[in-house]
């Protein structure tokens, strides 16, 4: 078996994960911030190959990245999930007159990224994200 160099399994990874931070990409390839950082600087992002990556994206792998969105710990960054779609509903009900709970929040950034797909449905990240916010809602339907 052949050793993969520090660069190609940064690479692999970005590839894998085009919308993931310099953060992310350390701590996934187990190298430093700085040189992922440097790297990114020297070899960039190519468009053709995310291009060619989302045509090949397969509904698992679609399935496996909102998962990892949604199953990760991001209440450090953003706070509580439900709470979040909870004080929007809020916010939404105050603006629209009627009452918008923490479900409608979730459907309705679903349409969102449904109305993003009209505009342009090779963009991968429009369908991860619809699969996240169905399965945050599913879950805060459950404890309704």
């Amino acid at each position: 078996m052949v050793k993969k160099s520090k660069a190609d399994k940064v690479w692999a990874y970005k590839i894998r994960h085009p919308q993931s931070t310099t953060s992310e990409i350390a701590k996934a390839t187990k190298t430093s911030y700085g040189y992922v950082y440097k790297l990114m600087q020297k070899i960039g992002t190519p468009k053709e190959v995310f291009e060619k990556e989302a045509r090949r994206t397969t509904r698992g792998a679609v399935l496996d990245t909102a998962k990892s969105y949604v199953t990760k710990d991001r209440a450090a960054d953003h706070g509580n999930m439900e709470d979040n779609f909870t004080t929007i509903g809020d916010y939404w009900s105050v603006h629209l007159g009627i009452n918008v709970s923490a479900t409608d929040v979730a459907v309705m950034m679903n349409l969102l990224k449904v109305a993003r797909i009209k505009s342009n449905a090779t963009h991968p990240d429009n369908w991860i994200d619809a699969c996240g916010y169905m399965a945050c809602g599913g879950e805060i339907a459950s404890k309704g």
